[in-house]
Formats: C-alpha cells, sequence, structure tokens
C-alpha cells in the first residue's frame, strides 16, 4: 500500500490553475523527494494531504485514510514542516516542545528523546531566538516527531542552511526513513534531493511529470564507454553478450560492471578511452523534464 496517493487533483486560486487533475504515488518507508519549478503546485498540494486546502476535485488517501474525512486520525500520524517552522522565539527550545505537544494532545515523554535525536539537549533552554537556522529547522523536526508519526511532510527544510546544518538534518532523515518511517521533502536544492531520496515526484504546472525510483530516473548503473571504433566496440560488447545503446558521448552499457566490458573490449584489441559513470544529475534530468532550461 502506498503512503500516499492522490489521484485527478484541482485547485484553482481566483483564476490561476494550481492544481490540475494532479496524481501521484508515495511509496512506504522510503524518502521521497517531491520536486518541481516555482508555482508547480507543491506546497499547495502538501496543504490538501493536511486538511489545510480543500481542493475543488480530486481524491487524497493518507496512510490508508481519506482526506477529509479522517483528517481527525491523520493528524495523529503524521508529522509535517510546512513553510516556516511555527516556533516561539521568546520561549525555550525544550518550552516550545511541551507547548507543541500539549497543542497536538501529545503526552512529553518524548521530548528528552526528539531533543538528543535533533542534538540539541545541551541547548535545549536557550531561547529559539537565539538558535541559528539550522537548529530551529532541527528543533521543529522535533516537535514533528512528537507524536511518532508514520509519515513526516517537510516543505523546503533545508531551505537556508549552512552545507554542515544540511549534512545533520539530511542524516536525520535518513535515519527516519532506514527505520520505516515515509518521509517527503520538497526542496529547490536539487543536490541535497540526489543526496538524500529513494524516489522522486515531478510537478510542473499543477499535473505529474514523472514518478519513480531516483536510480532509474536518472539512469541507474549504466557505464559509458567512450572508443575510437564506436560500432565494432558494440559488436565486439554484443559478440560478449552484453547489451549497449549510443548516445551523445558513446556507448551506454547497462547493468554490467565496468571489468566485464574492458575485457570483452580488450579481446578484439580495442582500448577504451573512457569508462564511467553514466548516471545523469538529477538538475540535468530535472530541467530536461520540466523544460525550466530552455531558454
Amino acid at each position: 500500500m502506498s503512503a500516499i496517493s492522490v489521484q485527478g487533483l484541482r485547485k484553482t486560486y481566483k483564476k490561476t490553475e494550481a492544481l490540475r487533475g494532479l496524481g501521484f504515488e508515495i511509496p512506504t518507508g522510503r524518502v521521497t523527494g517531491f520536486l518541481g519549478p516555482n508555482g508547480a503546485g507543491k506546497t499547495t498540494t502538501f496543504r490538501a494531504l493536511l486538511g489545510l486546502t480543500r481542493p475543488d476535485a480530486g481524491d487524497i488517501n493518507v496512510l490508508g485514510m481519506t482526506v477529509p474525512a479522517d483528517l481527525s486520525k491523520i493528524a495523529k500520524r503524521v508529522g509535517c514542516i510546512i513553510e516556516e517552522p511555527g516556533l516561539i522565539r521568546a520561549h525555550s527550545g525544550r518550552i516550545n516542545l511541551r507547548i507543541a505537544a500539549d497543542t497536538l494532545g501529545f503526552g512529553h515523554e518524548r521530548i528528552d528523546e526528539m531533543l538528543e535525536f535533533v542534538s540539541l539537549t545541551a541547548d535545549q533552554n536557550r531561547r529559539a531566538e537565539e538558535y541559528s537556522k539550522g537548529m530551529r529547522q532541527r528543533l521543529a523536526l522535533a516537535a514533528a516527531m512528537l507524536g511518532d508519526p508514520e509519515l513526516l511532510l517537510l516543505d523546503e527544510p533545508l531551505d537556508g542552511l549552512d552545507p554542515a546544518g544540511q549534512h545533520v538534518f539530511r542524516a536525520r532523515l535518513r535515519a527516519l526513513a532506514d527505520e520505516g518511517k515515509t518521509v517527503v521533502v520538497s526542496s529547490h536544492d536539487l543536490a541535497d534531493i540526489e543526496a538524500l531520496a529513494d524516489y522522486v515526484v515531478v510537478v510542473d504546472k499543477g499535473q505529474l511529470v514523472s514518478q519513480g525510483p531516483l536510480d532509474e530516473l536518472l539512469g541507474g548503473g549504466a557505464t559509458r564507454v567512450v572508443v575510437d571504433e564506436g560500432q565494432r566496440a558494440q559488436d565486439a560488447l554484443t559478440a560478449a553478450g552484453i547489451d549497449s545503446q549510443f548516445d551523445d558521448e558513446g556507448l551506454v552499457v547497462d547493468s554490467v560492471d565496468g571489468s566485464a566490458i574492458v575485457r570483452a573490449l580488450a579481446e578484439v584489441g580495442i582500448y577504451p578511452s573512457e569508462v564511467s559513470s553514466a548516471r545523469s544529475s538529477l538538475e540535468s534530468v530535472f530541467l530536461g523534464i520540466t523544460g525550466e532550461g530552455e531558454v
């Protein structure tokens, strides 16, 4: 069962169509990058999933329950950071978590554990206004985790963090997914998503553009082989039982160890000038499928 299933989602603000029949699936127990250019409908979608925005049409299923009919049950099993974390900056980190627990109807028994999880135990009694942005983001993650949710929805959680802060935050999210929780991250930083996600959903202009495992989107374990005699090299690989295709830079071989490729070519006296990963960057794929790289 998918953690999230959306079908035919539509939302219009005045004359602007934010969502135009959007549909997608989010797998359970993985980190999913929810991607799209500015105005693609990402935040509107997150708000619809949480019942903060009522769509004009469409079906939303979260953890096997229906939005909005089962929102009271869903709220107990979902943690979120949407836009700027709602912290009370005059209060300490610990008091912020106590207030969050009371507001959400949870007890205080997980506060110490969550402070340790986000590495804020030593700073728990400092006012949130004294925290760096990265510390405030980590405190917001701790608040989102107070109810031990099965699903986390995080809208731009890495925005504005320095490289060290991004590294720490990514490690925390990866640990949650490794525990079996479902983490959905919307971010403009494609390098962060590439380093973190297992699965991606790409939307543009309120519609689905692409979804699937990140490795498949980027080319998986494909290997690029650059040789002078391309056709003879392909013939040699075919004779060795290795399938290949031409691209603009050379031959591309899917899911075959590089040493096996080199051996097959060496047997016929061909020595490639390059054998390297043909995996594309997430940025190049994203720009290609959304048209954002077009001038």
